[in-house]
């Protein structure tokens, strides 16, 4: 079975939000000072992993556990382990900030997990430290440095979100850092979300961090590239790439092959878009993987979950990133 949306773009991909809780206060992801109260995840590992099973009967063939901060939710391995004994599961993923991962390693991809993002602000600790609210950037250098060591992440990918005025300078010294290791490295357009701070004054777009770099990039060829809004480059035979994530300058909503679950139990269909489903009451219902399925499917037949390719705007909605899993 491939699943499909009502424009015909095929869904593949599954991106699970284990916790809303992070131990870093991010601004533009935690949503600012005063919103430090959270809830602990309202589905239980098992309704979690009933719906993960549902969406595998129906095509998807690649997960992400993403947060808040995934690690901070008990048995993240345990759960890896059940997912990769699906086997329309051929990616097994994980987005961290790294900072609890260094230690975790071993089990995580001894569980069976084969990708791996890891969210970096800075590469300057004082920056760092004034990002996150947090001065531990040695200790996730220290878990990239032996993320590295692993090989069955192919290209460990490294996520920057660039704000001017707070780390928009560091884009040639990340490059030059990134470029000499098996890193991807993944420059992010600074997107509106809720109380985020976003601001056209603290945006740089795709055009200018590429001056920044200042190198002669070329494209990866289609075999190369992974399915996803990111566009990768090369540069020369150096092993590391450079990747750019352009929501707000470019867009990717044609070729949207995602679908987002919270940690609560809302399916979100688009990033930008208010629109949700809770599948809480779905999974306590029933036990059949068929059957939720089936209501999958019907969400999908509705006209208006998800939003058309041909829709430009992304600013109509403003999504919490630590809920919604980025």
């Amino acid at each position: 079975m491939i699943l499909k949306d009502i424009y015909g773009r095929s869904i593949s991909y599954l991106r699970v939000s284990l916790t809303e809780k992070c131990n870093l206060k991010c601004g533009y992801c935690y949503g600012g000072p005063g919103n430090g109260g959270v809830l602990k995840p309202q589905l239980s590992d098992d309704a979690l992993f009933k719906l993960i099973k549902a969406f595998s009967f129906m095509g998807i063939d690649k997960i992400r556990y993403t947060g808040g901060e995934p690690l901070l939710r008990e048995r993240v391995a345990d759960m890896i382990k059940e997912t990769s004994k699906i086997e329309s599961f051929k990616i097994i993923g994980l987005t961290t900030n790294g900072v609890l991962l260094g230690p975790r390693l071993d089990s995580l991809v001894g569980a069976g997990l084969n990708r791996l993002n890891i969210s970096l602000d800075s590469l300057d600790r004082k920056t760092y430290a004034g990002i996150t609210g947090k001065d531990c950037l040695g200790s996730i250098l220290d878990a990239i440095d032996l993320a590295l060591q692993y090989d069955v992440f192919g290209h460990i990918k490294i996520n920057i979100v660039v704000m001017r005025g707070i780390n928009h300078n560091e884009a040639p010294r990340f490059a030059e850092w990134a470029l000499d290791k098996k890193i991807d490295l993944r420059f992010i357009e600074f997107m509106p979300g809720y109380k985020s701070g976003w601001g056209e004054e603290l945006f740089v777009g795709e055009d200018e961090i590429k001056k920044r770099i200042g190198i002669k990039l070329d494209p990866l060829s289609i075999g190369e590239s992974n399915s996803g809004p990111a566009k990768s480059f090369r540069y020369g035979d150096y092993p590391g790439r450079i990747s750019f994530i352009s929501a707000v300058s470019r867009g990717f909503c044609v070729n949207c092959n995602r679908l987002r679950l919270t940690s609560k139990g809302d399916l979100v269909g688009c990033l930008f878009d208010s629109k949700s489903v809770n599948l809480g009451a779905v999974v306590e219902n029933s036990d059949s993987i068929e059957e939720i399925a089936s209501v999958l499917k019907k969400i999908f037949a509705e006209q208006l979950y998800r939003k058309s390719p041909d829709v430009k705007i992304i600013n109509g909605c403003e999504p919490s990133m630590r809920k919604i899993g980025g």
